[in-house]
């Protein structure tokens, strides 16, 4: 299909998988109820930074989840080797990990910012999942981005979605020309989301309004 012959779109599938479970964050769940059932108001008389409380969270779950995950895709390769693509280079398996451990860190400051919605909105998780599933989609999840339309190609590439999958899955394939400039611009978008994330926390801490139990 397109470019790719059949390891390759057999090795995306599978790399997909494994960077579904490894970068992927689901603490704005938590973060919604929290602020939705006024569970927020324990944060606020403690010593800590709600935003580097659930990144630590969010990492120490990775850490478990990544051992599961590491484990399940090496038998799953070594019982499908022939169907296996691996990198002819070394430095593009040193590449991956570390666009991986970027995409970790993006994937968590745009589910943080989405918790923070709460905030604002009392329903958020119709909201939630409709991003989630935009993401998903823009972060080449479904399939390769360099299989889209040349439309949507273009959209694609204008959004930093692409970091959390696309964009380490070509590396560890050899299809990716620039690294070091995706590393760049995912670290600035890391920043800049991180930076707008404490600037909407500290609104939202003002308008907060603690309800529930």
């Amino acid at each position: 299909m397109g470019d790719y012959s059949l390891s390759e779109l057999f090795t995306y599938y599978i790399l997909q998988l494994m960077i579904n479970s490894l970068v992927l964050s689901y603490v704005s769940w938590e973060i919604v109820d929290q602020i939705r059932e006024g569970f927020f108001s324990n944060f606020l008389v403690k010593p800590m930074d709600y935003q580097h409380y659930w990144f630590t969270i969010n990492l120490s779950g990775k850490v478990l989840e990544g051992l599961l995950i590491f484990a399940v895709v090496g038998g799953m390769s070594f019982v499908l080797f022939p169907y296996v693509f691996l990198p002819s280079q070394f430095l593009s398996v040193v590449y991956f990990f570390i666009a991986l451990v970027l995409g970790l860190v993006l994937a968590f400051e745009f589910d943080f910012f989405i918790g923070l919605i709460a905030f604002w909105l009392v329903q958020v998780r119709a909201f939630k999942y409709m991003l989630q599933y935009i993401i998903f989609f823009f972060a080449g999840a479904v399939l390769p981005l360099d299989l889209f339309p040349g439309v949507l190609r273009t959209f694609a590439d204008w959004l930093p979605f692409q970091y959390l999958a696309f964009f380490p899955i070509q590396i560890f394939m050899g299809k990716e020309e620039n690294p070091l400039g995706g590393f760049f611009i995912a670290l600035c978008w890391i920043i800049g989301l991180y930076l707008f994330s404490r600037f909407v926390l500290s609104r939202g801490i003002r308008k907060y309004e603690a309800v529930g139990y």
